[in-house]
């Protein structure tokens, strides 16, 4: 792991607006956008487009599939804006169908007790529904680029790194940041690379970020605050490079025992979040008490796709419980905000704990 000293030249802020280090200048021609999705900020680089661009295509693809059947259905004749209804339908209502057989599947497997009331079984599912529209069909196809807060050199200003999970890009921690309630940290993101690849492949950009991260600011350490799979790479790049780095894990419905879902997940690290997988084996058995204590879990028993809902709990770990809310959803619960604000707290508070 480099240690903090490293040039300021390669800090992650150095292409940020108001950033306290100055900027490369930019080649003739390239835009600000083309400028940022290029840069060293958070990991972002190009990483957002390339989800981005899959995006796109599956939301296209359903588009069109809508429209024509639309056609299929109508009667000969009817004018096309009724086919571009149907089309515009589909997205929503065929995410809905999914999140609803999950939700169902998930409580028949994992019912919980007491058993949750149906009326927060469906807000929950309508919150997730209307979250991963938010998220699949706008924020991550199509506003991935956002601006982040920019670094201040201060090594005493909590220094937070955002893991997104699977298929996800930076563009799910927007609503978090929106917020303000990160206003005192320094924050960056890093996406994990590449999109279905094995989760073992993602140490190597935690860490390239964690290092910028720490040259930008000045920080000794960094705390990581990670969704879903997020979490499990944390996990990974902890057995690999060491804490030395680490101030704090703060996990967000992260499987840490697995998922039942994992094994129908397309890609490695689908497979790697599988239920009795000899990868979350590994890092189990590579895991002890100490490195626990620096984490904190936090579950939702409404979670149906991380099932069973307690995977998300690691035991040595604080564990922090909320309900009424999916598992994407999370990431826009003010109440897990808080609970990530409340998280961030100095190292001699851990040392102490």
């Amino acid at each position: 792991m480099s240690p903090p000293g490293r040039p300021k030249g390669e800090c992650l802020s150095a292409q940020r607006e108001g950033s306290p280090v100055s900027p490369p200048s930019r080649p003739k021609g390239e835009s600000c956008e083309q400028q940022r999705e290029g840069s060293p900020v958070s990991g972002a680089a190009r990483r957002p487009v390339k989800l981005a661009t899959l995006l796109r295509i599956a939301l296209a693809l359903q588009l069109g599939a809508g429209f024509l059947l639309g056609l299929w259905l109508l009667p000969e004749g009817a004018p096309l804006w009724q086919a571009a209804l149907i089309a515009l339908a589909l997205p929503p209502a065929a995410t809905a169908a999914v999140l609803a057989l999950e939700t169902a599947v998930a409580e028949w497997v994992d019912p919980g007790a007491p058993r949750a009331p149906p009326a927060r079984l469906l807000r929950a599912c309508a919150g997730e529904t209307w979250c991963h529209l938010r998220a699949f069909a706008w924020r991550q196809p199509f506003a991935a680029g956002f601006p982040e807060p920019a670094l201040a050199t201060d090594p005493q200003r909590p220094a937070l790194l955002l893991l997104a999970g699977y298929v996800c890009n930076r563009a799910v921690w927007q609503p978090l940041l929106a917020s303000g309630r990160l206003g005192q940290c320094n924050v960056a993101t890093v996406d994990l690379l590449p999109v279905f690849g094995p989760i073992d492949r993602y140490a190597q950009s935690i860490d390239a970020a964690i290092d910028r991260l720490r040259a930008a600011t000045g920080a000794t350490r960094v705390t990581l605050v990670c969704h879903s799979m997020g979490g499990i790479a944390a996990r990974d790049y902890l057995r690999r490079h060491g804490d030395s780095a680490i101030e704090r894990v703060i996990t967000i419905g992260s499987p840490h025992h697995g998922t039942i879902f994992g094994s129908l997940g397309y890609g490695a690290n689908a497979r790697q979040m599988a239920r009795g997988s000899a990868f979350l084996t590994a890092l189990a058995a590579a895991e002890d008490g100490p490195l626990r204590r620096r984490f904190v879990c936090i579950a939702s028993s409404d979670d149906s796709l991380v099932v069973p809902r307690a995977s998300p709990l690691l035991p040595d770990a604080e564990h922090r419980l909320v309900d009424g809310v999916g598992h994407l959803a999370l990431l826009e619960d003010e109440r897990v905000w808080d609970l990530i604000v409340a998280a961030v707290r100095p190292r001699a508070a851990i040392a102490t704990a």
